[in-house]
């Protein structure tokens, strides 16, 4: 049987090699369709890459986290979320964005040495709050994208990179279904996160509670408005990325405070 390693190198060659076809055709949009091959080797690479990681995440009943299966269960869910996007859109050249990343993120577990020992109950707490936050991230450089797509448009400077993305009503769906996956999630980890809370100051999570309930709000403003008055555009990215801002802000603020304010 092949070892983690081989099996993560595998994973990774398949992703560069995906990321050469895409940018193969961004250089010559009159190939021949990608999509169909861009599919198969991402379905292999993201089972490769999926149990890679699993072998340095749960071991005996517990999960084992640190920074590195952290970048890299953010890479394969980004590249599983892209894969099924590219069943029903023409999304594949986005994955030149997301492919390469995801071929280096492959290796990095295992060049990490000691991981943070978890319980499962708690592990599995930060697996989704990990996948949330890695997911509206997605969604964010998706609406970054998407902003500086639709202004280009209407300014009539489409770059050979600009032309080769995926339509603009693409673009707006496929940042659509980001935000309301990430919505789910983000849901699931601050249910899941208040049963390990005993007193919101004691553990200074006061801050990490305070953005990230008011970044769930104003997703949830977004995906109403979306819903009701059919918001989009410049409105849609303005609101995915601003509430994203708020995510960070709730794990950037708690961290400052535990190592300069408590400390």
């Amino acid at each position: 049987m092949l070892s983690t390693g081989i099996i993560a190198v595998l994973a990774s060659l398949l992703y560069f090699y995906a990321s050469a076809i895409i940018w193969q055709k961004i250089q010559s949009p009159t190939q021949t369709d990608i999509r169909p091959k861009i599919i198969k080797i991402i379905f292999v690479a993201v089972l490769l890459h999926a149990y890679s990681l699993s072998d340095t995440l749960w071991l005996h009943s517990s999960i084992f986290f640190h920074i590195g299966n952290g970048l890299s269960m953010v890479a394969v869910l980004a590249s599983a979320i892209l894969l099924v996007t590219h069943l029903n859109k023409p999304t594949e050249t986005l994955g030149i964005f997301i492919y390469p990343l995801a071929a280096l993120s492959t290796l990095i577990p295992l060049a990490m040495t000691s991981p943070i020992q978890l319980p499962i109950e708690l592990g599995s707490h930060v697996l989704i709050s990990v996948a949330a936050y890695s997911i509206m991230g997605i969604a964010t450089a998706q609406a970054i994208l998407y902003g500086v797509q639709e202004r280009n448009f209407k300014a009539k400077r489409l770059t050979k990179l600009m032309k080769a993305l995926p339509p603009l009503q693409v673009m707006e769906s496929t940042l659509l279904q980001l935000v309301k996956i990430g919505f789910i999630f983000l849901t699931f980890a601050l249910i899941s996160g208040a049963f390990f809370v005993e007193n919101l100051f004691e553990q200074h999570l006061i801050h990490k509670t305070f953005f990230a309930i008011l970044a769930w709000l104003v997703y949830g403003l977004f995906l109403f408005g979306q819903a009701k008055y059919g918001w989009r555009g410049q409105t849609a990215a303005r609101y995915t990325i601003w509430a994203y801002f708020l995510l960070i802000l709730s794990y950037l603020g708690t961290t400052i405070v535990l190592q300069y304010v408590v400390a």
